[in-house]
C-alpha cells in the first residue's frame, strides 16, 4: 500500500498550468510586445516613472508584467531589461517575501484607512531593495475617499517608490489619478497567439492534443490567456494526457462542427424541409439557440473566407481537413452569394436575441435563407430584358400597332400617341391629339409627360382643358367658362412652359389661352364613324396588352400600356 504522506505531498505540490507557466521575465510575456518594449527601453535609458497604470481585460498579463518590472528594477544585476531570476531579490519577489515589494487587492483594501496605512509606510526609504514597488490590483475598486488620499502621494511621491495600478475597468478610475500615471493598455490576445502558447505547454507536459482542440480552447477563452490555460487544465482532467476532439467539445459545451455543416448544406441547397429536422436535433441536444446562431454566422464567414482567399490557413486557423470540407460546401456558390447569406444572418441576430419565441424565429430565418438561392442576380434579369427587347424589335410588324419596347415616359422623340381608350380612362381630352399636325404630335406627347414628371401639381390643367393644341409654334390652351380660373396657372408658369416646349422642339413657342366660347364648334363625326375609330383603338390596345412579350416586359417593370402607335416608314429609318 503506497505511503499516504507521499500522496498528500504530490497533491500539495501540484500547480495549475496558469501558475506553473506564469511568465517570469519579459521574453515570456505573450501578445503584449508594445508594452514590454516600452518598459524595457525605459529601464535601459533610466527613465523610470513613479506611477504606472495598466488597464485591460482579465488574464492578459497586467499583474504579471508588474511583477516582472519590479524584479527588473531591483535585480542585483540591474536595473536590467530582463531580471535574472537567480539573485536573492528576484527570488524573494517570486516567493512574495520581499518587504519592499507590496501587492494588495483593491477590492479587499478599498477604504481610506487602508490607503492611509499604506501612505504612512512609504514615507521611509526602502530597507533591502533599490526600489519599493507597490502594486494595487483592481484599483478601480477603491473608494472615492481612498483615491483622494492617494492624490498627494502620487503628486509628490517618496524617493525610490513606484506605484503600479492594474484595472479591468479603466473608465472607473478618476481622471485625477490617470493624469499622474503612465498609462499602458494591454490588448486582448488573439486566438492564434493563445493556441501557439497552449501548444508549447502541451509539449512541455507531454500531452497529445490536436490543433482543432487548441483552437476551440483559445476561442472559448475569448482573449484571456489565463482562462485558456485554465480550460486546458480542465480538458486534461476530463480526457487525460491524450485529448480527444469530442472530449474537448463536450467539456467546453461546443456545438459539433458537423451540425453547422449540415445546416449550411441545407440552406445552400434550398432544402427547407431539413431545417425543421436539424433544429429539432439542435434543441434536443440542449444547445442554446442564440449561441448556435452566432456559431452559424462564424461558419458562413469561414465559407466566405475560404472562397475568397487562396491560402486561408493563417486567418481561418483551421486544420487542412476542415478547410477542405468548407471548400466543398461553398464550391457551387459565388462570393457575392455567400456575402448575401452572411448579411441576412447578421440582420437577424438582434431579432433572435429579443424574440419571445427564439425557436420559431430561428426556423423562419433559416427557411428564408433557403429561398435566397431562387433569386436571380440582377445582371441576369437585365440581360433577359435586353434580349426580350431585341426580340420585340425584330419580330414586330408595322401593322401590329405595338409600342416600341424603349418607349416610356421621359424618352425624347418617342413618337408614341395615346390610344383613345387610354385617353378616355385617364381623363385626357381628345384635343391633345386632334388638330395637331403629325410632325407636332410627338412634341405634344413629350410635353405632357415632362409636365407630369417635373410639375405634378401643374399637370392637371391638361385634364381640365377643353383642348390643348400644338400648331405653328404655338401651344394653345382652351378652357370652358367654369374652368376659366385654371388659366391663371398657365400665366403664372408661362416661363417654364415656354422653356419646356423649346427644349423639346428646339424652337421658341408662344402660349395662348382662349375661352371655349371663342372657338368654333367642334366637328361632330357620324356616330358610325366615331364608333369604328373607338372600336379599332380598343382592339389595338387589347392586342398590345395580350401579346406575351409585351406582358413579360410589363410584369418585369410593373408598367402599363399608355400609348399605341403604328410604325411608319420614318420610324423604321
Amino acid at each position: 500500500m503506497p505511503d499516504q504522506s507521499i500522496n498528500n505531498s504530490n497533491q500539495a505540490s501540484y500547480l495549475v498550468l496558469a501558475r506553473k507557466y506564469r511568465p517570469k521575465k519579459f521574453a515570456e510575456v505573450v501578445g503584449q510586445e508594445a508594452v514590454v518594449r516600452t518598459l524595457q527601453n525605459a529601464i535601459k535609458e533610466n527613465r523610470i516613472s513613479h506611477a504606472y497604470l495598466f488597464s485591460g481585460m482579465r488574464g492578459v498579463g497586467k499583474t504579471t508584467v508588474a511583477r516582472i518590472l519590479a524584479k527588473a528594477l531591483n535585480c542585483q544585476a540591474g536595473p536590467a531589461p530582463e531580471p535574472c531570476n537567480q539573485c536573492d531579490l528576484c527570488q524573494a519577489i517570486n516567493e512574495d517575501r520581499l518587504i519592499d515589494f507590496i501587492e494588495i487587492d483593491g477590492a479587499s483594501n478599498r477604504g481610506i484607512e487602508d490607503v492611509k496605512t499604506l501612505r504612512d509606510s512609504v514615507q521611509y526609504e526602502p530597507m533591502h531593495s533599490r526600489y519599493r514597488v507597490i502594486i494595487i490590483d483592481e484599483v478601480h475598486q477603491l473608494s472615492r475617499d481612498a483615491f483622494n488620499a492617494l492624490l498627494k502621494t502620487l503628486e509628490e511621491p517618496p524617493t525610490r517608490t513606484i506605484f503600479i495600478f492594474a484595472t479591468t475597468e479603466f473608465h472607473k478610475v478618476p481622471r485625477t489619478i490617470i493624469s499622474r500615471c503612465q498609462h499602458f493598455v494591454f490588448k486582448r490576445l488573439s486566438a492564434e497567439d493563445m493556441a501557439n502558447h497552449l501548444k508549447y505547454i502541451a509539449g512541455r507536459e507531454g500531452l497529445t492534443v490536436s490543433s482543432y482542440s487548441l483552437k476551440l480552447i483559445a476561442e472559448a477563452a475569448d482573449g484571456s490567456l489565463r482562462d485558456a490555460e485554465t480550460l486546458l487544465d480542465q480538458v486534461i482532467s476530463f480526457s487525460g494526457l491524450k485529448v480527444q476532439d469530442r472530449d474537448t467539445e463536450e467539456i467546453l459545451g461546443v456545438i459539433d462542427h458537423r451540425l453547422f455543416e449540415n445546416f449550411s448544406k441545407a440552406i445552400i441547397g434550398g432544402q427547407s424541409e431539413e431545417i425543421f429536422k436539424l433544429t429539432e436535433e439542435l434543441v434536443s441536444a440542449g444547445h442554446d439557440l442564440r449561441y448556435f446562431y452566432n456559431g452559424l454566422i462564424e461558419h458562413f464567414r469561414q465559407l466566405l473566407l475560404v472562397k475568397i482567399i487562396k491560402d486561408p490557413a493563417g486567418l481561418a486557423f483551421l486544420p487542412a481537413e476542415e478547410l477542405g470540407r468548407l471548400r466543398d460546401i461553398g464550391q457551387s456558390l459565388r462570393p457575392e452569394d455567400l456575402l448575401r447569406y452572411l448579411t441576412v444572418l447578421q440582420e437577424g441576430e438582434s431579432g433572435l436575441r429579443y424574440s419571445a419565441q427564439p425557436r420559431i424565429f430561428l426556423e423562419a430565418q433559416l427557411i428564408k435563407l433557403c429561398y435566397l438561392s431562387r433569386l436571380k442576380p440582377l445582371e441576369e434579369v437585365v440581360g433577359e430584358l435586353e434580349e426580350l427587347k431585341k426580340g420585340l424589335g425584330r419580330n414586330q410588324s408595322p401593322a401590329a400597332g405595338y409600342p416600341a419596347p424603349s418607349a416610356r415616359p421621359g424618352d425624347k422623340n418617342r413618337g408614341a400617341v395615346r390610344s383613345p381608350d387610354v385617353q378616355k380612362a385617364s381623363g385626357q381630352p381628345a384635343g391633345i391629339k386632334n388638330g395637331v399636325p403629325a410632325q407636332d404630335q410627338p412634341v405634344a406627347d413629350e410635353f405632357y409627360f415632362r409636365l407630369m414628371k417635373d410639375k405634378p401639381a401643374l399637370a392637371p390643367i391638361l385634364k381640365v382643358a377643353t383642348k390643348v393644341e400644338v400648331k405653328d409654334k404655338t401651344i394653345q390652351f382652351t378652357f370652358s367658362q367654369d374652368k376659366k380660373h385654371f388659366a391663371v396657372l398657365i400665366e403664372q408658369n408661362q416661363a417654364y412652359l415656354k422653356r419646356l416646349a423649346a427644349e423639346l422642339d428646339g424652337h421658341q413657342f408662344e402660349l395662348k389661352i382662349e375661352d371655349e366660347g371663342q372657338q368654333p364648334a367642334p366637328e361632330i363625326k357620324p356616330k358610325t364613324e366615331s364608333k369604328k375609330v373607338e372600336t379599332a383603338a380598343r382592339s389595338e390596345a387589347r392586342l398590345a396588352v395580350g401579346d406575351p412579350k409585351v406582358k413579360t416586359v410589363l410584369d418585369s417593370l410593373r408598367g402599363q400600356v399608355i400609348a399605341v402607335k403604328k410604325k411608319t416608314n420614318s420610324d423604321k429609318s
